[in-house]
């Protein structure tokens, strides 16, 4: 492969995925590209590399927390997340509350466009899905590979 691993790059490797809808569905094509050009590059036949397996720290703001949290914590390849994305996309952003009028209010007041209980059922099957008990410490058990950060909002 032509990228190296995290752990051996002599500088740290930083990944950042601005969240607003849209924008984190873009960054995810896009960084699916460039992860399919370095598993071409390196003509060995091998699939893209997983983000975590590249990245040290992989951060995001809104959705693109979620889609940190997805790529690194949970070590989804690209292809796994724009699935899930495109689901969320559908399932929970795709339903604005209060139609386009409540849109505006909840713009005006800085509230989120979509049902955030929606979003957590939502985000609870996925890390279910991946062997991840909702009890159990969302914190790797061992040394992360890649660390996910996700700067919560302050009123």
């Amino acid at each position: 492969m032509v990228a190296e691993p995290a752990s051996s790059a002599a500088s740290l490797r930083i990944l950042c995925i601005d969240g607003g809808g849209i924008k984190g569905y873009t960054a995810l094509l896009i960084l699916r590209r460039i992860l399919r050009t370095l598993a071409a590059e390196a003509s060995d036949g091998s699939p893209p590399p997983r983000p975590c397996d590249i990245f040290d720290l992989i951060a995001g703001t809104s959705t693109g927390g979620i889609i940190a949290v997805m790529l690194g914590r949970l070590h989804m390849t690209v292809d796994e997340c724009i699935e899930v994305y495109e689901r969320l996309g559908k399932e929970v952003f795709g339903k604005p509350v209060g139609g386009q009028l409540g849109r505006i209010i909840r713009g005006m007041a800085g509230s989120p466009f979509y049902e955030l209980a929606d979003l957590q059922r939502h985000m609870r099957n996925i890390i279910e899905k991946k062997g991840i008990a909702s009890s159990e410490l969302f914190a790797e058990k061992e040394q992360p590979k890649c660390k996910v950060y996700v700067p919560r909002r302050v009123e």
